[in-house]
């Protein structure tokens, strides 16, 4: 990705530093993440989504044909169907609509595909005006701004700002009080929707069998503005359009309790054709009481281009419910003004660069930190990290990487020269690092230490530490009741804990013997790849990914263990994308994957570790979930077991504790103050518990864990798990 230009600089330095947009973020995100939890109990989401994944891609796979049929049962209900190819050819057909009708004044309810054409802005430059009804498009109307979410356009308004813009434009003074600012609202726009003549709505979705288009809404605008005005416009892309009304009904399941954690909307709506009776003499009469015309606009604008594009196609899946953005770490930061474009949150980067091009999405695909907690929560089971991996090295390969990411990796895909880079790195920064490694200084990267300090590279790495022959199986104490005894087990370890803290690989290590295994460390390993590919150097990335399952095929164990579950996903899932269109590779990378596991599924599954006899009692702590463990790899409570279970600690959960750190690889880097954030809001909620340790599975938390408690001057300590237990080996009980 291109360096960052001024202008998105300017705009993330002033979001970092709007605490009244944080408040209002948080206030509703988090609302609303206990709300969804609420709204799926007792169903099995992951069938439900599955369902509606397989759905969607029927329909996105047959759309041609859809779109004929929809057209062709649409016009035989007197509905008029226009498929706009562009934006701007979809604003010179609504002209044209609202010149032959003498339209002048237009009302609308929410739609993110008149957003996405620009619309209100095509109108008013015909002398129409445009008013929105949805009460928060109509409050960032009035703000001149565009909407920040997909579901919520004014989520990042608290209620005294929304007060003070009605105060500012309305002339009316409001206490913030929400049903007082809703009343005003109606009262306001009221006569709107009696003068209007034209309505102009968007669409959840239509079906291809019956013409209709389905509405689902809860303010009751969307049924006044489709009702009210003589002439109705409905604008839609062409991937709403679904087979059957069965079809509808499912997504009707999913959208509602994602987008609002609402078993269903207070308004559902089927609308087939513009209104009509058959009161008198069963003579059909348009215009009864509703339209007397309703114009379909069907909008291309890529989505045909992208069903033939294997890397986007799955972004045309998307039911807009906008749960993505509810769960996303960077969105609760800086929102949709920055996390995206017109559409936002970690779905709209894929859709931005469909849309609107890779040039805008640039600056915004940066913000994503690779942590698939969006992909947990939608409902149609799309690979939105993927996707935005995708783009991200699209943007890579047009526009270019920063210099001094493209420097790093050239150098650093290659072991030799890596290696040698890391090493010269850690004897410089010994003038910078203190006795216990940590910078808290650092001149040439402005911010990047004041809330998290960095630890240095260490001047003996865990390959020097370790032989290359293995050691025998350490004596006893020995971890009783464990069922892999005997065996050999690689150890990769990944390069954080290799070159930056090989004292946790040490611990792997003496647990894994304390198991009764031969540990081999493979010298000739380097690095995954995962941090190339997360920038979108898919090429470095890929001889990186190369050298790494040359390296493990070869090696001669029942086991290749690994506690870093980011390198464990990287070899698991991203190399099965990062080598697609080449199966040989593809091939060899699964047979590596088929012999790999963490650490805590070998100890909990494969050594199977069961109580054992401490002499005195573990420690009270609390653990964060790694992003790649909790979302990616779904270990969610396997390390629990193991500490309460095994380790006999006093488990005390933290708040939020699935959700992200902010290390994020190069992530960390390119977004100190970010990073930052995350850190911090991670480290109260960990301090709150009272514990005297963090518990983690994964060295790059691990590393923004104690950078940030290094800065604060805290006590507290950031384990790994394997530290934790190889500390704990000191107080087995003598086996009888």
């Amino acid at each position: 990705m291109p360096a960052r230009s001024k202008a998105f600089q300017q705009a993330l330095t002033r979001a970092l530093h709007d605490a009244a947009q944080q408040e209002a973020l948080h206030r509703s995100l988090s609302t609303f993440r206990q709300r969804r939890a609420q709204a799926f109990a007792g169903m099995n989401f992951e069938a439900m989504r599955q369902d509606m994944r397989r759905r969607k891609a029927a329909a996105i796979a047959r759309l041609p044909e859809l779109i004929e049929q929809f057209t062709r049962e649409a016009e035989n209900v007197g509905a008029q169907v226009y498929l706009a190819r562009t934006p701007d050819d979809a604003c010179a057909r609504i002209r044209e609509i609202a010149a032959q009708h003498g339209v002048r004044l237009a009302i609308k309810s929410k739609s993110m595909a008149t957003e996405e054409i620009r619309l209100n802005a095509a109108l008013e430059a015909a002398g129409i005006h445009a008013i929105e009804s949805d009460l928060g498009e109509w409050i960032i109307q009035l703000a001149g701004e565009h909407p920040s979410h997909l579901i919520a356009p004014a989520i990042h308004k608290r209620r005294e700002d929304i007060a003070d813009i009605f105060r500012r434009v309305l002339g009316r003074d409001v206490p913030p009080d929400p049903a007082q600012l809703v009343e005003v609202a109606r009262q306001e726009l009221r006569r709107a929707f009696l003068e209007a003549g034209m309505g102009i709505t968007g669409a959840n979705a239509a079906i291809a069998e019956t013409g209709s288009i389905m509405l689902v809404t809860n303010e009751g605008n969307a049924e006044l503005v489709a009702t009210l005005p003589p002439v109705h416009v409905a604008v839609l892309g062409v991937e709403k359009i679904l087979p059957s009304l069965d079809d509808a009904v499912a997504m009707l399941r999913l959208l509602p309790r994602s987008g609002t954690a609402q078993k269903l909307t207070v308004r559902v709506s089927f609308i087939t054709g513009p209104t009509r009776t058959s009161d008198i003499e069963l003579t059909p009469v348009r215009g009864a009481h509703g339209p007397k015309a309703m114009y379909i606009i069907l909008l291309d604008n890529g989505r045909l281009a992208t069903r033939e594009d294997p890397e986007l196609v799955d972004t045309l899946y998307c039911i807009r419910c906008g749960a993505c953005s509810n769960v996303c770490p960077p969105y609760e930061i800086v929102s949709g003004h920055l996390f995206g474009y017109i559409y936002t949150g970690p779905i709209g980067l894929p859709l931005t660069a469909i849309h609107h091009g890779l040039a805008a999405v640039a600056d915004p695909q940066s913000l994503c930190l690779s942590c698939n907690a969006c992909e947990t929560v939608c409902p149609v089971a799309i690979p939105i990290p993927r996707l935005i991996l995708d783009v991200r090295t699209r943007v890579a390969e047009r526009l270019g990487l920063p210099w001094y990411k493209a420097a790093a990796f050239s150098r650093w895909a290659s072991p030799a020269s890596g290696q040698r880079l890391v090493r010269l790195a850690a004897r410089a920064s010994r003038l910078v690092a203190d006795q216990d490694g940590y910078i808290a200084h650092l001149p040439v990267v402005d911010g990047a230490t004041a809330n998290r300090h960095i630890l240095a590279p260490t001047p003996q790495p865990l390959r020097d530490r370790l032989s290359s022959n293995g050691r025998k199986p350490a004596p006893p104490p020995l971890l009783a009741s464990s069922a892999v005894a005997g065996s050999t087990v690689a150890f990769f370890p990944g390069c954080l804990t290799d070159w930056v803290m090989p004292e946790m690989g040490e611990a792997v290590v003496r647990v894994l013997e304390a198991c009764g295994c031969r540990v081999v460390f493979p010298r000739e390993q380097h690095c995954c790849g995962l941090v190339a590919n997360n920038s979108g150097d898919r090429e470095h990335a890929k001889a990186m990914a190369r050298h790494t399952i040359t390296v493990l095929e070869q090696v001669e164990a029942d086991w290749i263990v690994s506690h870093s579950t980011s390198c464990y996903a990287a070899v698991l899932q991203d190399y099965q994308h990062l080598f697609r269109t080449e199966p040989a590779w593809r091939e060899r990378a699964a047979r590596v994957a088929e012999r790999m596991v963490d650490f805590v599924t070998f100890l909990d599954r494969i050594a199977r570790l069961g109580p054992q006899s401490w002499t005195r009692p573990g420690p009270t702590v609390t653990y964060h979930d790694s992003c790649q463990s909790h979302n990616a790899l779904g270990i969610r409570q396997a390390p629990r077991r193991l500490l309460i279970e095994v380790l006999g600690c006093t488990l005390v959960e933290m708040e939020d504790s699935s959700v992200c750190c902010g290390f994020g690889g190069s992530f960390s880097i390119d977004y100190p103050e970010l990073s930052a954030l995350f850190a911090g809001r991670k480290l109260d909620n960990a301090l709150a518990t009272g514990a005297s340790a963090i518990i983690a599975d994964n060295p790059g938390c691990l590393m923004q864990l104690r950078g940030a408690l290094h800065a604060r001057g805290s006590t507290v300590r950031a384990l790994h798990l394997a530290e934790l237990l190889a500390e704990r080996l000191a107080d087995l009980a003598p086996a009888r």
